[in-house]
């Protein structure tokens, strides 16, 4: 007997099909369901509506140990479920850092027990001897945020990952320069209440600057790399020329692609990041997306009071998991990017790119992962109904059409209506 049908549900080539699903995989896809298909134990009609895999986000930070006032497992879990997204990958700077091997197992321990969706953990840098202990659990990666080290430091963390046969994933600004140019810019009191003095401070120069020499020490190591939230068209320019003859694949965030830095004059610090948001001159557009290979949320909540200080003092992130699908298939319905697109940069590549076995496609044998849209779904963006701890979000009162309806995370309906349901989720490597 099958576990559940998806009845008459329609893919990215228009085709309506049936997807049969038993003990949390695709058991097949078909036209027509057979009269002992119908004993199944859970039958959904799709009413053809668009399905597409389940959402991978390779990078959140759920603030889960040390932050929990921000987000915890729990919280971010539910608000990447009702997102469409069934896995995602943790950064390492919680408190502590997961760059040991028992603060890695220690937060895989948290996640297992509170978690609402499937996940991977990324794990920091720290020791030759730390990295060799980590990679007996089997990281998903591992990430080094380049602002925080000198190039000497650079180049002994881009060495202890020689030989381990995992991707290394970037934060890239350069130390040096962002010293410099946040003190200069500190001198002028009135730039404390001027947000675009930090995108100055942390400028499009010094991401390219930081890229330039991440590129070199991967040469140096023969090192695969993932170039987290790449920010201005200028780095992207510079990368295009390496990607064909290195292992190096890029990645787009929904507030670089969709947003630039006058949405400081409207929304103040709170739309605040690391990388900060770009002047028209240097930012990202949608038209961008079709060069790169992936999309992550950067998903990093803080809470209210700490992102309503000044501009040197109010935390960098915001949160992205409840709203990336309704910007991205509010540009599908505009003709911007096709829904092939979408998948390609939401789950195809990024099982790919983060070596997820089973997942990212709707295929026999993969895990049943899979996120319904209604492409005439409108609303708007509403930051009372997230289920993130944080409330907040510069695409508030965004008016969008399309939205994921339902998410299903092996073989079980995760989120329906809106509602989130725990189940039994597993860590991915």
């Amino acid at each position: 007997m099958n576990d559940l049908i998806l009845k008459n549900c329609k893919f990215s080539d228009n085709q309506i099909k049936n997807i049969i699903i038993e003990n949390g995989k695709i058991k097949e896809i078909t036209k027509t369901l057979n009269k002992s298909d119908l004993n199944a134990d859970n039958i959904i009609d799709i009413k053809e509506k668009y399905v597409i895999p389940g959402l991978i986000d390779p990078h959140v930070h759920f603030r889960d140990p040390g932050l929990t006032h921000k987000e915890d497992w729990a919280s971010g879990s539910m608000a990447a479920i009702h997102g469409g997204y069934t896995t995602v990958i943790d950064m390492p700077n919680t408190n502590p850092q997961t760059d040991t091997l028992k603060n890695f197992k220690e937060k895989k321990e948290i996640a297992l027990k509170k978690s609402y969706c499937d996940f991977g953990l990324q794990a920091g840098v720290k020791s030759k001897k730390d990295v060799d202990e980590i990679l007996t659990e089997n990281p998903a990666s591992f990430k080094i945020f380049m602002d925080l080290y000198s190039d000497q430091q650079l180049d002994e963390l881009f060495g202890y990952i020689e030989n381990t046969g995992k991707l290394l994933c970037l934060h890239c600004e350069d130390q040096q320069l962002v010293k410099y140019y946040t003190k200069k810019l500190k001198e002028n009191p009135e730039n404390e209440s001027d947000t675009k003095a930090y995108s100055q401070a942390r400028s499009e120069i010094a991401e390219l600057i930081s890229v330039h020499k991440a590129i070199s020490y991967a040469k140096k190591y023969n090192l695969q790399l993932h170039l987290c939230h790449i920010s201005s068209n200028q780095t992207l320019k510079y990368v295009e020329a390496y990607t064909q003859n290195m292992n190096i694949s890029i990645e787009a965030t929904p507030h670089h692609i969709f947003l630039d830095n006058s949405i400081y004059d409207e929304y103040g610090v709170k739309a605040k990041t690391n990388p900060p948001l770009r002047n028209k001159k240097y930012a990202l557009t949608v038209d961008d997306l079709c060069k790169f290979d992936s999309i992550g949320t950067d998903h990093a909540p803080h809470t209210l009071e700490e992102k309503t200080k000044d501009t040197w003092t109010s935390a960098a992130g915001i949160p992205g998991l409840e709203v990336t699908m309704k910007l991205l298939l509010t540009q599908l319905n505009k003709g911007k990017v096709t829904l092939d697109e979408i998948i390609r940069l939401t789950s195809l590549n990024p099982s790919r790119i983060f070596n997820i076995e089973n997942k990212g496609k709707l295929q026999k044998g993969y895990d049943a992962d899979i996120c319904v849209i209604d492409l005439d779904k409108e609303g708007t963006v509403d930051v009372d109904e997230f289920y993130t701890r944080g409330k907040y979000t510069p695409f508030e009162g965004l008016e969008y059409v399309g939205d994921s309806v339902m998410t299903i995370n092996r073989g079980q309906v995760v989120c329906e209506n809106d509602e989130v349901i725990k189940h039994d989720v597993k860590y991915i490597y």
